[in-house]
């Protein structure tokens, strides 16, 4: 094989290599078992699980209480994500939630990196917000 045809496909692979990983990285998919914490300061923090699906246009999904035993674990029904969207190429996710025993609207914004999904969360009507980090579960 001459050098030059050498040096383009090696300059592909690793093109290829490059833009695979960064979508790893970066975006993805969000699809799994996403456990973790959310609250308003780092001192009240409440545990929670988030399912999530994602097919390539549309995100949907259901927010779960955490792992009982953690902090601040509450037990409670769980309840649909709304108006989702998903950007894979920067790893940007968006939803609302409301959870209606309490009246409570969210709005949630994070960002998707390796198996880290964390951002900010707010509740509009009542002036409240803070931020969340969650892992995603492994072998599901």
């Amino acid at each position: 094989m001459k050098p030059l045809l050498q040096f383009g496909l090696l300059l592909t692979f690793c093109a290829v290599a490059s833009c695979a990983a960064s979508t790893r990285a970066t975006g993805g998919d969000p699809t799994g078992l996403w456990v973790g914490d959310f609250g308003p300061a780092f001192y009240d923090r409440n545990t929670i699980s988030l399912e999530l699906h994602w097919d390539g246009k549309e995100l949907t999904g259901m927010i779960h209480p955490g792992v009982p035993g953690g902090r601040m674990y509450r037990n409670f029904q769980g309840f649909p994500i709304e108006n989702a969207s998903f950007d894979p190429k920067t790893g940007t996710l968006k939803f609302e939630a409301i959870y209606k025993p309490r009246a409570r609207h969210y709005v949630i914004e994070g960002k998707l990196q390796n198996n880290t999904l964390s951002g900010r969360w707010n509740r509009p009507d009542e002036n409240r917000d803070g931020d969340f980090k969650l892992t995603r579960k492994a072998g599901l």
